[in-house]
């Protein structure tokens, strides 16, 4: 008997594993629940990471906070005392010990640094053998006091006593907006007139050297004796430099300040001290506050003063008269920043008692971290003539001989004329074999010759007597070439110049421009807004101070 098999009732072990691998029912279902673990694999990563970063940024706003109030310079505890309490008041003690926190303290800067982490347990990764993410946390925050050094350099020439659009002179406009500018400097760079005398800037942080000009600049003699500078007279203090001085900044000083211990001095000094003159006098007689370099110690420089009262005292004293060399001002703005000048500004400290035991030390090197170097120069118009008393003119026995004996002829003067070899009597119009008054008649040296007349004098009675000239004039295009050389000079080395022109010319403000560091940090000013004019460089100096 045969039995026939049919699909439905045909079986067997091997037909049935056949057909079910053949089977594709329930396929997407498989793929679908392995798409979903994958899915909660990076639901939960994220979960994880976004916890992480929040507890890091948790961990780096405290470490912010901490290191900044710990070098913070105001600032009595102990910086990592600080640090530590701020972690340890977040509920993040565990995060940091002190072995994390470094500081760095000098005289002007605080510096602290902190690198730290904290593990964050995981919710879904530890399903994956990942128990722990790492928040890493770290900065560094600085504090520091920045040292300026000031050269205030200020015209008092005779211009600057004409009246301003204020209707006040133009001096007593700068000597108001002067005085607020070195109180702000050098006590509340934030305060409003009137002022109550509390100081928030540190002491001897703020140095000034208030640097006044006209056609000279009075150092003073005890500034100038600091200086390689000719002994002939102490007729006046100031110093003639010639044009290549301008392209270099530092003045040379006398070898004996320059090295205490082993300098000689200087038996044929470089500098030449000033002749003072009456160059601009109408008539016979020389007067003082017409002189080149005038004796009034009105004038006189204030080198590193470090007390805004002295200045504003030294401010109000100011006073117009004389030609304006801006050149002249410049040069010693520069010089007093010249690290050159610092054996000078410890001798003014330690043995003549001039300067702050404080500022011993400066000027600083242009290098050194936290030091700003600024010269600030004003000037109400352009520079005019400058008149230098040449070599020969200037000490030592001159031609002039003056009648001593009493009578008619009591004081009248006689000119030894050295090309006809006899004398030129002035009073007479003559010439004659021996001098008016002949054993009465005293022989008048250089400086008491200039002492007593002008150069119209001189001039006056020049061709008469054979004499030559002695005195040679530096005009305007040459004075406003080396002021260019000499703002140059200064800011290769990064003095910042701030200029202003006080009702100036287009033409002369163009020139101060050009000797600013940059065009915005020159001022064109009138009466009415000079003082603004100083506070905004009060200002934009204080802001240099303080650096996070």
């Amino acid at each position: 008997m045969f039995v026939t098999h049919t699909p439905e009732n045909s079986g067997g072990a091997a037909a049935k594993a056949k057909r079910f691998r053949k089977s594709e029912d329930g396929g997407l279902l498989i793929f679908s629940l392995f798409l979903f673990v994958m899915m909660l694999i990076i639901s939960g990563l994220a979960v994880d990471l976004m916890r992480t970063e929040t507890e890091r940024t948790r961990l780096q706003s405290t470490l912010d906070r901490s290191i900044l109030a710990g070098s913070s310079l105001t600032q009595t505890l102990d910086a990592k005392t600080v640090v530590l309490d701020y972690f340890a008041r977040a509920g993040l003690a565990d995060a940091i010990t002190a072995d994390d926190i470094t500081v760095v303290q000098s005289v002007n800067s605080k510096s602290v640094s902190a690198a730290v982490s904290m593990n964050v347990d995981t919710f879904f990764l530890n399903l994956i053998g990942i128990d722990t993410l790492l928040a890493p946390a770290g900065g560094t925050a600085e504090e520091s006091v920045t040292d300026i050094e000031i050269s205030l350099v200020v015209d008092t020439s005779g211009s600057m006593g004409g009246t301003s659009a204020s209707g006040n002179t133009k001096i007593q406009d700068l000597q108001k907006a002067a005085k607020e500018f070195v109180y702000a400097m050098q006590c509340d760079p934030n305060a409003t007139p009137p002022f109550d005398g509390v100081c928030t800037v540190d002491p001897d942080t703020v140095s000034i050297s208030l640097i006044p000009y006209n056609e000279q600049v009075l150092l003073g003699e005890t500034l100038i004796q600091q200086f390689n500078t000719t002994e002939e007279h102490t007729q006046s203090s100031c110093i003639d430099f010639d044009v290549a001085d301008y392209s270099t900044i530092a003045v040379e000083l006398d070898p004996v300040v320059a090295d205490p211990i082993f300098g000689l001095p200087d038996l044929t000094p470089d500098l030449r001290r000033s002749a003072t003159i009456d160059p601009w006098g109408s008539g016979n007689s020389a007067v003082d506050w017409r002189r080149t370099c005038s004796p009034y110690n009105q004038r006189v420089v204030s080198p590193y003063e470090d007390d805004y009262a002295d200045l504003e005292v030294a401010i109000d004293a100011l006073y117009a008269s004389g030609y304006t060399s801006i050149e002249l001002g410049m040069k010693w703005g520069a010089a007093l920043l010249d690290p050159a000048f610092r054996p000078a500004v410890q001798n003014l400290s330690d043995n003549l008692g001039v300067v702050s035991s404080g500022f011993v030390g400066r000027p600083f090197n242009y290098d050194r971290p936290a030091t700003k170097k600024v010269v600030v120069l004003m000037t109400d118009g352009k520079n005019t003539t400058q008149h230098l008393v040449r070599d020969g003119f200037q000490a030592g026995p001159s031609p002039f001989y003056i009648n001593t004996a009493t009578g008619p002829h009591a004081g009248h003067v006689s000119v030894y004329d050295a090309v006809n070899d006899d004398y030129f009597l002035v009073e007479h119009g003559t010439h004659a074999a021996s001098p008016d008054g002949d054993g009465d008649a005293v022989q008048m040296s250089y400086p008491d010759f200039w002492d007593t007349y002008t150069w119209k004098y001189y001039k006056n009675v020049a061709s008469d007597a054979s004499l030559p000239n002695a005195v040679d004039q530096v005009f305007n295009s040459a004075k406003n070439t080396r002021l260019d050389a000499m703002c140059n000079a200064a800011k290769t080395q990064n003095i910042t110049i701030y200029t202003m022109g006080f009702e100036t010319s287009t033409a002369s403000s163009n020139i101060m421009k050009a000797c600013a560091t940059t065009p915005s940090h020159h001022f064109d000013v009138d009466g009415t807004d000079i003082g603004v004019a100083f506070q905004s460089i009060a200002r934009d100096i204080s802001a240099l101070r303080l650096t996070h």
